[in-house]
């Protein structure tokens, strides 16, 4: 294992254990499971992607080399994200407002976010393109991704982050933490588009990609 791969997966376990700290504060009790098996899906996928993707990837991820279409979408994302938890766990732990989620239904729920995350972590294997900003890279030699799930939708990364989100919702049992991933889904859908217009302009052969693969997140839909 290299230095900036313990450095990195180092950070990571800082940052969901500062996440749980500050989720059994908001909650006033650790007796959590789903929470915990949310953080620790995330947690996994994170360090699973650490150890298996690209290092230059992870780089980009970390540090996007140009300019950013949207500059402000990770701060958005991020704090739409700890909103999220945040809402959850006064709700499940406080509040007791809409912490009604049936445990089959968080149970269930669980087995599509992993999915989600999982399929996510997929897509960040077969595109080493994907960096956290909207930015064309030739720096980089950016062409075209058709494998993977680019075989069936375009923005796979996209698609398969909301699933996570949404699901995730649901696996904390709070129908009011779902509110704030409404927003992050509508926000990954802004994001969609600019970042299509963008391929569609300057990276050659995308246009041609678009007409092969028809649709952004669903196929049949959209």
């Amino acid at each position: 294992m290299k230095s900036n791969q313990l450095l990195h997966i180092g950070v990571t376990i800082i940052f969901y254990g500062a996440l749980a700290a500050g989720i059994i504060l908001l909650a006033g009790t650790p007796r959590l499971p789903f929470f915990w098996a949310v953080l620790a899906v995330q947690l996994l996928t994170g360090i699973i992607g650490i150890l298996t993707l690209d290092p230059d990837l992870l780089s980009e991820r970390m540090r996007p080399r140009g300019k950013d279409k949207d500059p402000l979408g990770p701060a958005v994302l991020t704090i739409l994200f700890l909103l999220h938890l945040g809402l959850g766990a006064l709700d499940a732990g406080r509040w007791h407002l809409t912490d009604s989620v049936p445990f089959a239904l968080q149970a269930f729920a669980l087995v599509f976010c992993a999915a989600g995350w999982g399929a996510l972590l997929w897509s960040m294997v077969v595109n080493k393109f994907f960096s956290s900003a909207i930015r064309l890279q030739p720096d980089r030699g950016q062409l075209v991704i058709e494998a993977g799930p680019y075989q069936f939708i375009r923005h796979p990364g996209y698609a398969f982050a909301s699933v996570g989100f949404l699901t995730e919702g649901l696996v904390l049992g709070s129908w009011l933490s779902e509110l704030p991933v409404l927003l992050i889904v509508f926000y990954l859908i802004y994001r969609t588009i600019l970042e299509e217009q963008l391929l569609r302009k300057e990276l050659a052969g995308y246009e041609e990609y678009s007409q092969r693969v028809r649709f952004r997140w669903i196929p049949g839909l959209w």
